[in-house]
């Protein structure tokens, strides 16, 4: 295996924070990439967490090769995180380039403000403002930790692109879907999922694709499944059962083209629901493990030797007031065969938690990134017997997967000291048939393309699809 750096973006300065999506720049252009990032480390709106600013968000566009082609400072009026500030590049009026979308606060003076914040349309290619449309204030009387949890995401409705936008995560939930029409936005769903109507909340990752295969796509909002034609509930697994909030959602398929949904749920008061749950294609439970109050927090699957053994991995964690901050110890972790429930052992000699999965040679089984941890693998590149293949220094994890079109997976890492972003891949990879089947399938395409709209931290790496 021959992992090497293949492209290289310099931000200029040291990086706290760094999103990223794919844009496409129009036909026979070389595709961009676009950065939101910051020196100030992600802000949550939780009080626990949440911390002033000491330096603002900016947005740049890279050509994928590494020629930044613009950059703009977002000012003091967007708090720096995930939430806040969630963003898109998708082609809403179907030309053939990627608009940029996202959440903006035009008032510099009131980062808080909700009647200030707009959502923003750019043209990628000159990095100019395009439209502004107002965003809705349905959380405003709410707490700060759940009124400001936005999302902005899309998919298609038989071939016509809806852009989605969303309010809270945990309590009151709002969505809406849009059309573009003659250049101007057009509602064409708009719905209030309460917090009382017994069911479960959003979840930090949401995929986007068409489930049921009928042409429509639907967007996994948490265990809930919503149709972007018109925003109807398809199902919402375990309604009247569970009323919490998964962490990660991943859907996924077997050889045979079974469907299935599998799930990770953060903290829950009633004793006796289940913490890690797999659902068939109707949302109905096909295996649930760990049944008892806890917070699993990071999960993700990945393929195994010998025989393309699919696995689901999860890790629990337990929080404590440590002079006074709240701190996540004590972290338990759980491997399921990921279709049969049954708990494995002693298949990694490495923690897997602190690792993420990864195909970097193309064979059809997943090698493993020291990702984000104060362990000692921390920056290197295992296979699943341990042994080390590469050492890609103390990165933080932007995107992994196909971050770009070559042979084999590929993984964006942000260097913090350094305000670089590398692109790392296998020089040699060669893609098995497997690996192509599942790297064509629309599963793979939904959890990379969208990846700046959310949650972007260490418990949002999945390998999905085939």
């Amino acid at each position: 295996m021959n992992i090497q750096c293949i492209h290289e973006y310099d931000l200029k300065i040291k990086l706290g924070q760094c999103r990223s999506v794919p844009v496409a720049l129009g036909k026979d252009k070389e595709p961009g990439v676009l950065f939101v990032y910051s020196s100030q480390k992600n802000i949550d709106p939780w009080p626990e967490l949440f911390d002033y600013p000491t330096d603002t968000l900016k947005m740049a566009l890279f050509t994928e090769s590494g020629e930044m082609l613009w950059m703009r400072d977002l000012g003091t009026g967007e708090i720096p995180g995930v939430w806040y500030v969630p963003f898109i590049s998708f082609d809403l009026d179907q030309d053939g380039v990627d608009e940029i979308w996202f959440l903006n606060n035009l008032n510099p003076h009131l980062p808080f403000s909700l009647n200030a914040r707009y959502l923003e349309r750019i043209d990628p290619l000159s990095g100019k403002t395009t439209g502004q449309w107002k965003w809705p204030d349905n959380t405003i009387d709410d707490t700060m930790s759940h009124s400001y949890r936005f999302y902005i995401t899309g998919g298609y409705s038989h071939g016509t692109p809806v852009l989605v936008c969303a309010q809270g995560t945990y309590r009151d939930m709002f969505l809406q879907g849009h059309n573009l029409e003659n250049g101007e936005l057009k509602l064409r769903w708009d719905i209030k999922i309460p917090h009382d109507d017994k069911g479960a909340r959003a979840s930090h990752l949401c995929p986007v694709l068409d489930f049921d295969k009928d042409g429509v796509d639907e967007l996994f909002w948490g265990e809930r499944l919503i149709s972007l034609d018109d925003g109807h509930e398809l199902f919402c697994a375990d309604k009247g059962r569970y009323l919490g909030h998964s962490d990660v959602v991943v859907p996924f398929e077997d050889d045979a083209g079974n469907r299935f949904i599998y799930t990770i749920r953060e903290d829950y008061e009633k004793e006796g629901e289940p913490r890690v749950v797999t659902f068939n294609h109707k949302g109905e439970r096909f295996w649930s493990a760990i049944p008892s109050v806890g917070h699993m927090h990071n999960g993700w699957q990945a393929i195994i030797k010998p025989d393309y053994r699919r696995i689901s991995m999860a890790m629990r964690i337990t929080r404590k007031v440590i002079n006074h901050a709240i701190v996540d110890t004590e972290p338990e972790d759980f491997i399921f065969d990921a279709f049969t429930g049954e708990e494995l052992q002693g298949v990694f000699p490495f923690k897997a938690s602190e690792f993420m999965p990864l195909d970097f040679d193309g064979d059809g089984y997943h090698e493993y990134y020291g990702d984000e941890s104060t362990g000692n693998n921390y920056g290197y590149v295992l296979d699943a017997e341990g042994n080390i293949l590469a050492y890609l220094g103390k990165g933080n994890t932007v995107r992994e997967g196909k971050v770009i079109n070559r042979p084999g997976e590929t993984l964006m890492l942000y260097y913090a000291e350094e305000g670089k972003v590398r692109i790392w891949g296998d020089l040699d990879a060669k893609e098995s048939e497997r690996a192509k089947k599942r790297y064509e399938h629309p599963y793979q395409f939904a959890m990379q393309h969208f990846m700046g709209t959310g949650y972007n931290h260490y418990h949002s790496h999945i390998s999905c699809g085939m």
